[in-house]
């Protein structure tokens, strides 16, 4: 059984370390907002993988029954720094993108957008970061969103369909000249 830690922060949010999932690492963030608990996945360089947001009030609760079974946790007081994307900024040159939702009260997140954005630490140019196993789940989840024939497209090459939302994604973010945040 893999021991992770779980972090209780004073400010209401509760993090988890690393921990192995298939071949890869991640760790979980569940924060209270004004209307809920935000749960967010990142893989180890810090790019949202999934996101789910829900009535509970319970953040370890959340925690514990997003990450799953088979972990046990080693709970510590800590406190929350944020969550920084080690990536460079597009704009500057700059290093180290921190999570929107960190510059912002937990009481005062009311809406949580679809797709995360990371701010510049040296410009505060704004990056989004959007993983092709984030908009995977994206679409699996809101198939109703889709026509018939696009579904259809998706069932039959679900690769190329992710492909080519990014390729449509980066043209609505281009237009609002915000940048892809691309991990080192």
């Amino acid at each position: 059984m893999e021991s992770v830690m779980l972090h209780l922060s004073s400010c209401g949010r509760v993090f988890t370390g690393l921990y192995h999932r298939e071949k890869d690492k991640f760790f979980c963030l569940a924060e209270p907002t004004s209307s809920g608990v935000l749960v967010t996945e990142f893989n180890s360089e810090g790019e949202v993988v999934n996101q789910a947001y829900g009535s509970n009030v319970d953040a370890r609760g959340c925690v514990e029954g997003y990450v799953g079974t088979g972990i046990q946790y080693i709970e510590v007081k800590a406190e929350y720094r944020g969550i920084v994307m080690n990536a460079k900024c597009r704009n500057c040159g700059g290093t180290g993108l921190v999570r929107e939702l960190d510059t912002h009260k937990l009481s005062e997140i009311r809406d949580v957008p679809v797709v995360p954005l990371f701010l510049c630490s040296s410009c505060k140019s704004a990056h989004y970061s959007l993983t092709d196993a984030y908009l995977r789940k994206l679409v699996e989840s809101n198939r109703d969103l889709f026509e018939a024939d696009e579904l259809a497209g998706i069932s039959a090459d679900m690769n190329g369909s992710i492909n080519t939302l990014q390729e449509y994604i980066i043209r609505i973010f281009a237009s609002k000249k915000i940048s892809r945040a691309t991990p080192r």
